[in-house]
C-alpha cells in the first residue's frame, strides 16, 4: 500500500457489508475520492463482516486497498487495455472484473479469462445480446480447461448442485425490504410469474429491470440442465455399497 495515498478525483470505493458498522444504518457504504483512509480503517477493522469491495475508477487506485483484505474485490473496469496492464496485480489481488466496456462476443470475455482473472458480466447481461450472452455461457460450462470463473454463471450453477437458496436480487445485493411494495405487487402486474418454474430464483427482478425475460429464462434454463446432468453423473460414479450378503461372507 503506497504511503500518503491519494486516489484520482472520482474515485468510489463501496463497501458491502454483512451487518451495519461504525454505527451505519446502511450495508452498503460509499467512500469517494480521497476517503482511502477511511476504507482501510475499516478494512482493517471489519474485515470479516465486509462482504465484497467495488472499486469505480482507474484500475491502478486498487494500490491504495489494505493489502490485509483477502475478501471479494469487484473492479468496475472501463477499458480492455487497464485490464491488460494491470493484470499482475488484479491476478494477485484474486479481483473480479466487471466490465464496462461493451462484451459483443467471447473474446472479449475469452481475452480476461486467459490472464487467470475471474470476470462478472451480472451487471452487463440485461446490456448485452442474447446470442453472445449464451455464447459465453455455453463455454464456460463446456470448456473444459477454463477453470476462471465467469459470474454470475459459476454462482448460480454451484448454488444449484449444493441446493443453496440464491436469487438474483441477492446476487445484486439489493435489499428486498426496499422492495417490500414492489413484491406484493408481482401477482397482479406480473401473474405470468408466478408459474414460472425459475421464479424462486428470480422474484420478478427481469420484469422490474426490463420488459421481457426471455434471456433469463434461458439462461437459467440451460444451467439447471448442466446441474441437473452434473448430478446424476456424481450419482453414478459414487460407489455402491456392498450387499449384506457379501458383507456376510466377508466376515
Amino acid at each position: 500500500m503506497k504511503n500518503n495515498p491519494e486516489p484520482e478525483k472520482g474515485t468510489r470505493f463501496i463497501l458491502h457489508t454483512s451487518a451495519p458498522i461504525d454505527n451505519c444504518k446502511t450495508n452498503k457504504i460509499v467512500f469517494s475520492e480521497k476517503n482511502i483512509g477511511q476504507v482501510n480503517r475499516l478494512v482493517s477493522k471489519y474485515g470479516d463482516k465486509i462482504k465484497q469491495v467495488h472499486l469505480h475508477g482507474k484500475i491502478a487506485e486498487l494500490e491504495y486497498l489494505n493489502k490485509d483484505y483477502s475478501g471479494m474485490i469487484k473492479i468496475f473496469a472501463g477499458n480492455k487495455e487497464d485490464v491488460i496492464r494491470h493484470s499482475r496485480m488484479l491476478q494477485e489481488r484474486m479481483c473480479y472484473i466487471c466490465p464496462e466496456f461493451p462484451v459483443e462476443k467471447l473474446v472479449d470475455v475469452s481475452f480476461i479469462t486467459s490472464m487467470g482473472i475471474a470476470v462478472d458480466l451480472l451487471y452487463r447481461i440485461d446490456h448485452m445480446e442474447g446470442a453472445a450472452v449464451l455464447q459465453i455461457l455455453n463455454h464456460y460450462l463446456h470448456h473444459t480447461p477454463l477453470e476462471i470463473p465467469v459470474e454470475p454463471f459459476h454462482y448460480i450453477l454451484m448454488s444449484k448442485l449444493k441446493e443453496r437458496e440464491v436469487t438474483l436480487w441477492h446476487l445484486h445485493l439489493l435489499s428486498s425490504g426496499r422492495l417490500k411494495k414492489y413484491f406484493e405487487s408481482i401477482p397482479r402486474k406480473h401473474p405470468g410469474c408466478m408459474s414460472c418454474s425459475h421464479f424462486h430464483f428470480c422474484f420478478s427482478w427481469a420484469k422490474y429491470k426490463k420488459e421481457t425475460c426471455e434471456l433469463w429464462q434461458a439462461i437459467l434454463d440451460i444451467i439447471q440442465k448442466n446441474a441437473t446432468e452434473i448430478k446424476r453423473h456424481m450419482h453414478r460414479r459414487q460407489p455402491t455399497p456392498p450387499s449384506r450378503s457379501r458383507r456376510g461372507r466377508q466376515g
